[in-house]
């Protein structure tokens, strides 16, 4: 047993003296470490998308400094805000159930029925809204998504997010008054009631501003409180998952 190790030990020596001329006959040796290093490729943080839109709540400025929408990020914004994101159609839906709920349009009737006019109805008034409130926001200078705040305390973020339904940024980050948000939403209520029976254009586009700023209040929450929202759904759903930040 020993002569086999004794034999093993005199054979290394061999074993490195061939490595070597195999290194020798493949080209130069490698870089030093401290070379190899600055050559290695970093991954890629990805990017924010300045214009991603949330599925329930909307889109959200990034956090950072202000970089203002150009024209044709403003169109796109437009577009995924008004028909290519789950976004608009499920604020639709949330806001038909409301309505059938409420027993508006008693004309209409209820059940599948019922809420598909609703919902058309309500698609309708949507597409308007967000119509005017683009291209209102476009001739003023003003953002159309939500602006997050740097505060942490709850209360005060709640309060930004109430607040900000009124309030935007214009291009230089200045905060404004938010007029064609708040605007759009009673002139799209009044243009409604073109095809909502039983409904006069004063009161109803009254109320239809007023609910937008009530709901648009309680969405600007949720967007405050995304971020929290999501992780908190990913680990429900996702329990198992231990990489879950």
């Amino acid at each position: 047993m020993s002569k086999g190790i004794e034999s093993w030990w005199l054979a290394i020596p061999c074993l490195l003296a061939c490595s070597a001329c195999f290194a020798q006959e493949e080209g130069p040796p490698p870089p030093p470490v401290e070379a190899t290093a600055a050559l290695s490729v970093q991954p890629a943080v990805p990017a924010v998308d300045p214009i991603a839109v949330h599925p329930l709540f909307g889109a959200v400025v990034p956090a950072g400094t202000y970089v203002p929408l150009t024209n044709e990020k403003r169109w796109q914004l437009f577009m995924r805000q008004t028909f290519t994101t789950p976004n608009p159609w499920l604020r639709t839906g949330i806001s038909a159930a409301i309505s059938q709920a409420q027993g508006r349009q008693y004309s209409w009737g209820g059940g599948v029925e019922g809420y598909s006019k609703r919902y058309a109805s309500q698609y309708a008034t949507y597409v308007i809204r967000n119509s005017f409130l683009s291209i209102g926001a476009w001739g003023l200078g003003h953002d159309t998504r939500y602006v997050p705040t740097t505060a942490t305390n709850p209360a005060a973020r709640i309060g930004h997010a109430v607040l900000q339904n009124v309030l935007t940024v214009n291009r230089e980050g200045k905060t404004r008054i938010h007029i064609s948000r708040i605007l759009s939403g009673y002139l799209a209520g009044m243009i409604a009631t073109n095809w909502q029976p039983h409904s006069k254009w004063s009161a109803q586009g009254l109320r239809a501003g007023n609910e937008q700023l009530m709901y648009g209040a309680i969405f600007n929450i949720g967007r405050e409180f995304g971020t929290e929202a999501d992780r908190l759904m990913k680990r429900i759903f996702h329990r198992g998952n231990t990489n879950i930040p």
